[in-house]
């Protein structure tokens, strides 16, 4: 069960740890690399390119190789949303998926997703409308970067 409870958990963790990541990219405003922002962020820089693989695939990284390589933003920080990062990352349905694996496998927890699936499916959209609000540069701006 605690394995089942930290997945939502985790995909949590690793939206902020990523934000942080792309404040770093967007105040050095040039490429970085993992290993780089993994210091600046008291991290590790496997874990780091993990989730940064993903934003890659959505084109919000792009990634260049070498000795100078490393990630840089594909897009302008003003028009980047919370949002956009947040489901990159797949944590979209972070919260009803955690709280869904809680459920027991009998006619009772079958009863209790029926019953809390549309709440939890609220849950997870409240997030995204939230994070829509704000934009990777205005978490520069706010973080003093």
């Amino acid at each position: 069960m605690t394995k089942t409870r930290s997945s939502g958990a985790s995909q949590y963790k690793s939206f902020g740890l990523v934000l942080q990541a792309m404040v770093v990219l967007a105040r050095k405003g040039d490429t970085c690399s993992s290993c780089e922002m993994a210091e600046l962020l008291s991290s590790e820089a496997t874990l780091l390119r993990k989730t940064m693989a993903k934003l890659t695939r959505a084109q919000i990284l792009i990634t260049k190789e070498g000795r100078d390589g490393g990630y840089a933003l594909n897009c302008d920080p003003e028009k980047l949303t919370l949002a956009d990062i947040f489901q990159a990352l797949e944590a979209g349905e972070a919260c009803s998926k955690a709280v869904n694996e809680t459920m027991c496998g009998n006619a009772l927890g079958e009863q209790m997703m029926g019953a809390c699936s549309e709440l939890f499916a609220e849950m997870d959209r409240s997030i995204v409308v939230v994070l829509e609000k704000y934009t990777l540069a205005e978490m520069v701006r706010k973080a003093g970067c």
